[in-house]
């Protein structure tokens, strides 16, 4: 019984997970607010605690967001080599000269 109760628990949170994660950046935004919110009139979090974590979830910066495009691409990504091209030989060049 006990298994059955940790691996449900297991799944539950990984099914959570991935449709936090897959979930649209505005609706996760909506409720990410709602939950500090609901927290706050609860009293289990600060009002400080909350006004600051509400600041981060309406802030327009880059670093954790879902590849928006409003980030400049890294330096790295920027000068990344061309890839090789494969050039095809008739077999005529090939032979050495008699």
């Amino acid at each position: 019984m006990l298994q059955q109760i940790a691996v449900f628990a297991i799944v539950a949170v990984a099914a959570a997970y991935a449709g936090w994660k897959l979930m649209p950046r505005a609706l996760r935004a909506r409720l990410a607010q709602a939950s500090v919110g609901w927290a706050r009139r609860r009293g289990k979090l600060s009002d400080a605690y909350a006004a600051a974590l509400a600041q981060r979830l309406t802030a327009s910066g880059c670093g954790a967001c879902d590849s928006c495009g409003a980030c400049a691409p890294s330096p790295k990504a920027a000068s990344a080599p061309a890839p090789l091209q494969y050039v095809a030989q008739h077999p005529e060049e090939n032979r050495a000269p008699h």
